[in-house]
């Protein structure tokens, strides 16, 4: 599945321009001229999905945005100026500085000169105040997520269902890359048969699959992310499978009901540990995150007990609560109405 993307020209520029108030407000508030912004997560929230790396891996881009009282500007390597104006901020009303890709120091002498001895903060001293604003997303926001959630769980879907016992676990993991066309896929984790007992978090080796094996993605687009984790079972699983199997769906359903406007992550994880104790798994919770928030990272908040975010509209959630050899994880977005809509998946809720 090609993935395209559903916001308009129009949307943007008015919700990047919301975006740009927010960040001068914020800084404002810590006493602070000039806001600079490095990181991924938060050039990607402030130009709605504006695209600034070159490395996969790093959380850093290769330019930095500077918001100021009155200007939004991008200072960025002259090597990457075109892409970055045509493709990424194009009619954002966001200017570009070109700094020479060989001049040592220049960014930082760029940045300095475009701050006019105004005090600068960076994302580090920013982040208690952005993330909140990251996490919760805009309709237009939810949009994006839906598409990139149906683009991953048909390319999850559609690379087990082409394997078959023998595969090795890499070949699986590059079956699913393969298909995520216009998709980045920060994590892929494979295990197969006891490898899904032993390890929470899998990378993919040469082994062979047999019995079973779990495939786990977390996919990203215009900045957001989403998370899955399916199971494909060649042959009928072992009854203690199938007990873990059916008890982590019955607390993905407790975590899901406890998902509402106004609780908090702590209430959601108190509830998982509820559900883990009541299928004589007390401590389960002891050997893997049970997920959390996810937007501009793969997850923006892991709850943990006694987390005191506050559950509000538009934020998604990507909860994945495991027992050894068995997972359950999807993304959904909780609604203004207090309903849920799942990007991958369904809701276990649901009658």
């Amino acid at each position: 599945m090609v993935l395209q993307d559903p916001m308009p020209t129009a949307v943007r520029g008015p919700m990047v321009a919301r975006r740009l108030d927010r960040i001068r407000a914020i800084a404002g508030a810590h006493g602070g001229g000039v806001a600079v912004l490095s990181s991924r997560a938060n050039v990607a929230w402030a130009t709605a999905g504006g695209q600034h790396h070159v490395v996969l891996s790093s959380d850093i881009g290769v330019a930095s945005l500077l918001v100021t009282a009155s200007d939004a500007i991008l200072v960025a390597p002259s090597i990457e100026v075109a892409r970055l104006e045509s493709e990424e901020i194009a009619g954002l009303g966001i200017k570009v500085v070109a700094v020479p890709w060989w001049k040592s120091g220049g960014m930082d002498a760029a940045i300095a000169d475009l701050a006019e001895g105004r005090p600068r903060l960076d994302d580090g001293e920013l982040e208690a105040d952005l993330r909140p604003e990251r996490s919760v997303l805009a309709a237009a926001d939810v949009d994006r997520l839906a598409k990139l959630g149906r683009s991953a769980e048909d390319a999850v879907t559609d690379a087990l269902a082409a394997i078959e016992p023998g595969t090795t676990e890499d070949e699986l993991a590059a079956c699913l890359v393969g298909r995520l066309i216009g998709t980045r896929a920060p994590v892929v984790l494979v295990a197969a048969d006891e490898r899904i007992e032993r390890f929470r978090h899998p990378l993919p080796t040469g082994k062979p699959i047999r019995g079973r094996v779990m495939l786990v993605l977390v996919a990203e687009a215009w900045g957001l992310h989403v998370a899955l984790t399916r199971i494909r079972e060649f042959v009928q699983p072992a009854p203690r499978i199938a007990d873990r199997l059916s008890a982590v769906v019955d607390v993905q359903r407790a975590m899901t009901r406890a998902t509402t406007v106004g609780a908090t992550m702590g209430d959601v994880f108190a509830a998982a540990c509820e559900a883990y104790a009541a299928a004589g798994r007390p401590d389960e919770w002891r050997d893997h995150h049970q997920g959390g928030t996810i937007a501009y990272h793969g997850r923006e908040v892991v709850a943990t007990p006694g987390d005191g975010t506050v559950i509000e509209p538009g934020m998604a959630f990507a909860w994945n609560p495991s027992i050894a050899g068995a997972k359950a994880e999807d993304t959904f977005v909780l609604l203004p109405d207090g309903g849920r809509r799942f990007v991958t998946g369904s809701d276990p809720l649901a009658p």
